[in-house]
Parts: C-alpha cells; structure tokens; sequence
C-alpha cells in the first residue's frame, strides 16, 4: 500500500526490491531504515543544526517562529537547555526586553508559552494604535538542496479587507481593477462588484451614487522608522501670530493633502476651523482611519524651510504622531523640488519657488543705496557711468543668485568615508570674528546649520588691511570628491598672445565664491 504512494526514483527503487523479492520488505522498521539510508539526508544532524542557528523571528508571528523551530530541533540532538537558549536568540527584540523583566523560563515549553503571551499582548497594542504589527512581506521561494531556513508565511491581518463599512477610496477619485480572486469571490457570495457588501448590485450601490462636492482622498499613513528604509524628510518651522514652533516635515508622495498631527495642533494651540466638506482617509492596507473622517483643517500658515523659503499652507488635521507635518503631492507638483536621492539634499530651483516662496532680505533700490552712500562719502559717480550703477552696488551682494541648471554639483566617490577635519586652536579676537562672520552669514542665506556628524576644521589668516579672513579646512574632503577636469590655457600661449597689449584690466568680484550656486 505505501509503495503505490511512492513517485520518482523512490518508487522504480521500491519496484526493484519487489522484483528482487528483497528481505527488506518483509519488515516495516527494515524498510523505513532502507529508505531512509538510500535518500535521507546523510547529513541531517549538522542541516538541522545549520539551520536552527540561522532560523530568527523577525517580523513574522511567535507562533510561525515556532513551528519552524520545532521541526529543526527534533533533528539537532540538543539538549534541553541548549534548546531554551537558542530559541531566545532567534526571538524578535522587543519579546526578549520583556522576557528579561522577569525570571528566565528554563524549559522550552516555559519559555514558548509566555513568548506567545507577550507576543499576543504586543500585537494588541499595535493594533489600538492603528500601527500593523507585521507588515507584509514578498514571499519568497527555497531551492531543492538548500539548507537556508524557509522564511515564515505571514497571515492576514483580516480575512476580509473589504468587509470594512468604510469603502475604500483612491486618489483623484479613481477605482483601481479588482485582483481576480476577489471578483470571484463575489460573484459566488452575490456580493456587489462595486464596495463587496450584501444587499445591493453594482448599479445601484450607495457608495457610488454620491452627493457631488464632497471630496473625497487618500492618505498614506506614515511607518514607523523601523518599517521604512528610507525617509526624506527636513527641519521646518511653523509661524502664526507671534508662535513659531520648529518641526520635521517628511516628504510623503502617497498624500494626497499636506497633514499636519491633530494632538500637536492643540497642545500648540494652531488656529483652526471646520472644513466645508468633511473627507474620509484610507491607509495604505485599505482599511478605513479609525479616528473617523477629518473634519477639521488649519487656517493658512506660515511656513519657513530654511532662511528663505517661505510660503501659506494648510494643514489636514489627523492623528499622526510619528511625523506631525506631512507635505503630500499637491506640494510636491507645486514646488517641484530637486531631490538628491544619495544625499537627502532638497534645494527649490523651480520658477514657482524663485517667484514666491524665495524671499530675499528687505532692500533699498539701487538708485536710493547708491545715492545715500555716495552723499556721505563725497562721491559722485561719472554721468558716463550711471548705466553701471549696479556694479557698484554693495547690497546686492548680500543675496545669492537663484538657482540655475548649470548649478555646480559637488559629488563624492562612491563607498567613501566622510572624513572628520581637525579642530584648530582660536584665539579670543578669532573666535569673535567667528561668532560676527556665522552670525551674518546665516542672515544673509549664505551659510545654514548642520545636522552632520561630520565636519572641517576652520583658522584664519590676515589679510594686507589688517583683518582676518575665515578658512575652512576642506582638504580631507577634496580627496574623496569626483574632480571635474577639464584643459586649462597653457602659459606660454597666454604670453604670446598678450605681448603687445600695453593696458591691462582687473576684475574683482565682491563675494566671488558666493556668486556660484551649489546644486
């Protein structure tokens, strides 16, 4: 009876211990010990042990842990407390901090039991905060042979999806193409085709016959850190009346709408007022916003991202304390940022941002400023010259110029190390100046705070009047910088093609690095 259930080559071996009219056969234990010398694994002790050092819980349920763990050790030969101590290992981080609170468990049931425990317990916080305890994960597949652990499936979190009382809604009010398995199932439970409730057909579904005017959106909730690999985001401050209150904004694209959170706007008392249409959120699982629709909104704002750049916005009101501000896409097609990817860097290059949101500092006219300097000093500037009044503006250097596509980019050697510049000693009159030049420079726009751990050393050196001129020490950096080379003009030609000029004319740029826009 069992050999008829054999296949492949175990069942032409089987046949050929009929043939042979083998011994073998003649004995159940014989034949199980037979089959297993000919295709178990002759190795299967140290696989088992291979592969049990190897197995860890990760984002996946205690219980799939534990099944996995189970049908390596039966092979591994362990004992007991070997067993206890390798299955702790493999646990997820946060069950292990809430193991060690108490007395450790000595016996592998023991330490299995309150691993479920805590693990259940963990889920159920993570669910009354609308967080998803596992996301999902791509399955993945394991070769013949392998001795690679296969990675844990993942259930639902819901049977259904669909049967929320919320219905799903996607951006710019446009339904995706339900996945086939769905469709079928139902049409098989006479479902409709439109919200997947009973009662009702497509044609006729309340959820598609909607008052129009009332928006609708979709808003990606933000992850938790530990889910997310990556996160664009930058420092903002958010000023109304006589409040400012300093931020980090993340950059989301799967928002629809700029959000700012509901607990943070009323601890910091925003102002803010009913919107005229309430919206309904969907997250990213199709499940529905448990807080319920958004109902309220900011009043506009003011928003500064650096020294310059300052517009109105409004914000969503939403539970949302991992990140307070989300900037959704409308701010995103508005704004059109240039993004570096390998660097998190965001600069505002865009007409839009030149145009409205790039403020430079309050000014005179050039006529004004050049005239009010000219009469104190007692100089009058050439009629022949008035044209070029500009040239001789002072304040007009305090500005940088906007961004352009020929900005100059600085790019570093791919894998390098940023390097850590030395400190170099200062002296009571150098420190001064610093604290002036870091002063006037953020001012201006010129300079901005750094959040990197990284830096270079800055001295300075004298100039011919008698002041002292800032250097920063960037020679450890240049090293690991992609040069951009280029030919230069050889000497020797210069001087022969100038050998007969007798009148020679200088250029001096006031503030000529500041001049050059870095991308």
């Amino acid at each position: 009876m069992v050999i008829t259930l054999l296949t492949g080559e175990a069942r032409t071996w089987a046949h050929t211990l009929i043939h042979a009219q083998d011994p073998t056969l003649n004995s159940w234990l014989s034949f199980l010990a037979s089959m297993e010398t000919m295709f178990g694994d002759p190795f299967k002790t140290d696989t088992a042990q291979t592969a049990i050092r190897a197995l860890r819980q990760g984002r996946h349920p205690v219980e799939e842990y534990v099944t996995s763990f189970r049908k390596y050790a039966l092979d591994t030969a362990w004992n007991e407390a070997a067993l206890v101590d390798q299955f702790r290992r493999g646990l997820a981080d946060h069950i292990k901090d809430e193991i060690a609170r108490g007395d450790r468990p000595r016996i592998l049931e023991e330490i299995i039991l309150l691993s479920i425990s805590v693990d259940r317990r963990w889920r159920e916080r993570q669910l009354e905060k609308n967080i998803n305890p596992y996301p999902s994960l791509l399955p993945q597949t394991r070769r013949m042979g392998s001795n690679t652990p296969r990675p844990l499936a993942l259930p639902p979190v819901s049977s259904s999806p669909l049967a929320s009382s919320e219905e799903p809604m996607q951006v710019g009010l446009i339904r995706g193409h339900l996945p086939p398995a769905e469709l079928e199932r139902r049409r098989k439970e006479n479902c409709c085709l439109y919200c997947g409730r009973l009662g009702h057909v497509a044609r006729t579904c309340p959820e598609k016959i909607r008052p129009r005017g009332k928006p609708l959106c979709h808003v990606q909730l933000p992850r938790s850190p530990s889910e997310s690999t990556y996160l664009l985001s930058f420092d903002i401050v958010l000023q109304w009346e006589d409040k400012k209150i300093p931020l980090r904004a993340m950059i989301d694209s799967g928002a629809s709408n700029c959000i700012l959170d509901s607990s943070l706007a009323h601890r910091v008392c925003v102002p803010v007022h009913n919107k005229e249409y309430p919206i309904k959120i969907q997250v990213v699982d199709g499940s529905s916003l448990s807080s319920g629709v958004v109902t309220h909104e900011t009043l506009p704002i003011q928003v500064w991202a650096g020294p310059r750049h300052q517009e109105t916005l409004s914000f969503d009101l939403i539970p949302s304390p991992m990140f307070p501000v989300i900037l959704g896409i409308p701010w995103l097609r508005q704004h059109d940022p240039m993004i570096q990817w390998s660097t998190g860097l965001i600069s505002f290059p865009s007409p839009y941002c030149n145009q409205n949101c790039l403020n430079s500092p309050p000014t005179l006219s050039v006529n004004t400023v050049l005239d009010t300097n000219m009469r104190k000093t007692g100089v009058q500037l050439p009629t022949c010259y008035q044209e070029y009044k500009d040239v001789f503006d002072e304040i007009g250097v305090e500005t940088l110029p906007p961004h352009r596509k020929y900005d100059c980019p600085i790019d570093l050697l791919p894998g390098a190390a940023i390097p850590f510049g030395r400190i170099y000693p200062l002296s009571t009159p150098e420190l001064e100046v610093l604290k002036t030049y870091i002063k006037e420079n953020l001012q201006k726009g010129f300079i901005r705070p750094s959040t990197s751990p990284a830096g270079a050393g800055i001295f300075f050196i004298g100039k011919k009047d008698g002041g002292l001129r800032p250097c920063v020490d960037f020679r450890e950096l240049n090293h690991i910088t992609i040069k951009n080379r280029y030919p230069l003009p050889l000497i020797p030609e210069l001087m022969e093609r100038l050998q007969t000029a007798t009148v020679f004319s200088k250029i001096d740029l006031r503030g000529a690095y500041n001049l050059v826009r870095i991308r």
